[in-house]
């Protein structure tokens, strides 16, 4: 899992620095852009959590059929992500005293790597809608989460969104995240899961 996580920053890292890099007709340049977000989650199912993201993705663009649209793009980023444990838990305070905890922040860091395809463009107001995939995600929390499950995680996303040009140089978008997923992938008496819905909303540029 190391290696793995290695070499996701490597090329997250090097992607970035070769288009930043790149002449600026290059076939790579043209087709290379940014995108931060931020995203809100909410879990459904045995855990109660909300979580919160912020994230930068590295995307590359392809096929272009219309000029600022094109069919499909392919992105690798990172993200932090906060969790706010829900679930009450009976703990012990430093006197000895029985106290019940209701929530808990886990901090946690996750890199991804996602499919986007543009399937209508509105040329008149220069919006295009897409369908979005993550396949696979790598997540590890600062603890082990959920409860009786592992740091380290691998999760997957599926949603549908919006990207709406503001001018030539920067875009609006926003994605619904009907299914977000984290487990540890281990047998189901030590695999707990997380299962959320969110919305997550930022700048292409």
């Amino acid at each position: 899992m190391q290696k793995i996580l290695i070499t996701a920053l490597f090329l997250f890292v090097g992607a970035t620095l070769y288009a930043q890099t790149a002449p600026e007709k290059s076939w790579f340049a043209q087709r290379f852009n940014q995108r931060i977000q931020i995203g809100l989650y909410d879990s459904f199912g045995d855990e109660k959590a909300n979580v919160t993201q912020a994230g930068y993705d590295a995307v590359l663009n392809l096929i272009p059929l219309k000029p600022a649209w094109y069919l499909l793009d392919v992105s690798v980023g990172a993200a932090a992500l906060f969790v706010r444990d829900q679930i009450q838990t009976n703990t012990e305070s430093w006197y000895g005293e029985a106290r019940t905890t209701e929530n808990r922040l886990i901090p946690a860091f996750e890199l991804n790597w996602a499919v986007r395809l543009h399937v209508l463009s509105i040329s008149r107001i220069r919006t295009s809608l897409y369908a979005e995939a993550a396949p696979m995600t790598l997540v590890v929390y600062a603890k082990p989460y959920p409860t009786g499950g592992t740091r380290v995680n691998i999760g997957t996303h599926v949603g549908f969104g919006f990207k709406s040009y503001i001018n030539d140089e920067l875009a609006l978008f926003s994605t619904v995240r009907v299914f977000s997923h984290t487990s540890n992938g281990q047998p189901e008496a030590t695999n707990p899961s997380l299962d959320m819905v969110g919305i997550v909303v930022g700048f292409q540029f």
